[in-house]
């Protein structure tokens, strides 16, 4: 009976508490692309990295 009864009482709050932190934690949405009427989205290369090579004495 207790337990029941303090299963009712607490789930919500557990829940809620969940729906509270998921939705704090969403990513923001993206505002613009940047990008002009008609523009076609090119995709960024990166670098190479540089690579570290032995010193010889």
């Amino acid at each position: 009976m207790i337990t029941t009864l303090a299963t009712l009482l607490i789930a919500p709050a557990a829940g809620g508490a969940l729906l509270h932190h998921l939705w704090q934690s969403r990513p923001a949405p993206a505002l613009h692309t940047g990008l002009a009427v008609g523009q076609i989205p090119q995709r960024r290369r990166r670098r190479a990295m540089a690579v570290r090579r032995e010193v010889r004495a």
